[in-house]
């Protein structure tokens, strides 16, 4: 049964209990004093226009500064036809009113419409409060289609129009990034389907910006548990997720070349060996040494030599990709992945490095060479075994005169 509170102790006030008594839970509150312990859980406020009218609408103007109406249908009750001074009541967010002589029928439809007036605006109450957090809120129907949202961020493609809304839409109506979109909308239906809620990450660039959101998403169900629609929240996570790789990549890269450090490109190689294993495929790797590199750092600095190292660095960057990983394995030396690449390939790549480096023309010191060695994963190879091998081509690259490649089988 539905909880009234009537506040006032006219006879307006006392007629009106015994007319609704048997088809609501009535409170009365007699002065403006018993109020605030009375309006726990009403559905209707109904207020005699006497005390509602009282020291120029002061319960009015409080309760409306206070914010305790705000989801709650305020009711007057007033003579028939009801006075100009009654009327301003309207400016006080009062809802309706029940003139006198009482007639039950019309009193419970009264009642029951403003009830149904106010709990549809709350809905427009809650959200515009919801657009004052950070985050976007956003409702959808069992067709995707949005009920509405409380952020159009700018990776949604709508007019300038001001009357313009997101109601009715789906996200690839609206989305600039529309392979986002795609996925948005898959996962709607996923969860139309299952009835299962889900949560990832999304990376956008659009507008010239990378931006990082993630989205949660649950089912809304009806009274009888049936999926009527989609919840969802997205909150921009665009600094905590940079911050995050940038650390996941200084623990991964070398700091001065920008290829991986030691630790991931062994890691790699480790990796390739449990792939070549369980797919039968293969993959060398390649040890290159900058030749007479204490000379350069004795003779010109270790700015120079810094310089050197990038400049093999760079070289090697401009040929990372999926099938080739290079990273820094210490001082000038550096270590090459190639996946699915057997030992001769591996030769012509290397040799084409080699070629690559030796004609770097820098400024103050004359042209610089490596010394490289080449080899082939075996079946009963580890990574040691692997590593050790392609250090003694190396090795024997140095003893034949440095600047040269040196394969190992």
């Amino acid at each position: 049964m539905k909880k009234i509170l009537l506040i006032g102790k006219s006879n307006r006030t006392y007629d009106l209990r015994s007319l609704l008594s048997g088809d609501y839970d009535i409170t009365i509150a007699e002065s403006v004093e018993e109020i605030d312990t009375a309006f726990q859980d009403v559905s209707a406020v109904i207020i005699d226009s006497e005390l509602a009218l009282k020291n120029d609408f002061s319960f009015l103007k409080q309760e409306r500064k206070k914010g305790t109406l705000v989801f709650t249908p305020l009711i007057v009750i007033t003579d028939n036809p009801q006075t100009d001074e009654e009327l301003k009541c309207l400016s006080y967010d009062v809802v309706d009113f029940l003139p006198t002589p009482f007639r039950k029928l019309t009193v419970i439809n009264r009642i029951e419409n403003a009830i149904r007036i106010k709990d549809s605006a709350s809905f427009y109450e809650i959200e515009r409060m919801l657009k004052a957090l950070p985050s976007n809120i956003y409702l959808k129907d069992a067709e995707g289609r949005y009920i509405f949202a409380t952020h159009y961020w700018h990776h949604i493609d709508h007019s300038s129009d001001p009357d313009w809304t997101i109601r009715g839409k789906t996200d690839v109506d609206i989305r600039k990034d529309k392979e986002n979109a795609q996925i948005a909308m898959e996962k709607d239906l996923d969860i139309i389907r299952t009835g299962k809620g889900t949560s990832y990450l999304i990376e956008i660039n659009t507008d010239g910006k990378q931006e990082f959101f993630n989205v949660f998403k649950e089912p809304v169900r009806d009274r009888d548990g049936n999926i009527s629609g989609i919840v969802g929240l997205i909150n921009n996570v665009t600094e905590h997720e940079t911050i995050k790789r940038q650390w996941q990549s200084a623990a991964i890269m070398d700091g001065m070349t920008g290829l991986f450090n030691r630790r991931e490109i062994q890691l790699q190689i480790e990796r390739a060996i449990t792939d070549s294993r369980q797919n039968n495929t293969v993959f060398s790797v390649v040890m290159l040494d900058i030749d007479n590199f204490k000379q350069v750092n004795d003779c010109y600095g270790h700015k120079t030599g810094d310089n050197v190292i990038i400049a093999l660095a760079d070289i090697l960057k401009n040929n990372m990709g999926d099938k080739f990983s290079a990273g820094r394995w210490g001082g000038e030396e550096f270590m090459i992945l190639l996946r699915d690449t057997e030992i001769s390939p591996a030769f012509y790549i290397a040799e084409s490095i080699r070629k690559s480096f030796e004609n770097i023309e820098f400024p103050d010191i004359r042209p610089q060479t490596v010394s490289v060695g080449v080899t082939q994963l075996k079946e009963s190879d580890t990574s040691d075994t692997l590593c050790m091998r392609v250090d003694d081509g190396l090795y024997k690259a140095k003893k034949r005169g440095k600047n040269c490649v040196v394969v190992v089988y």
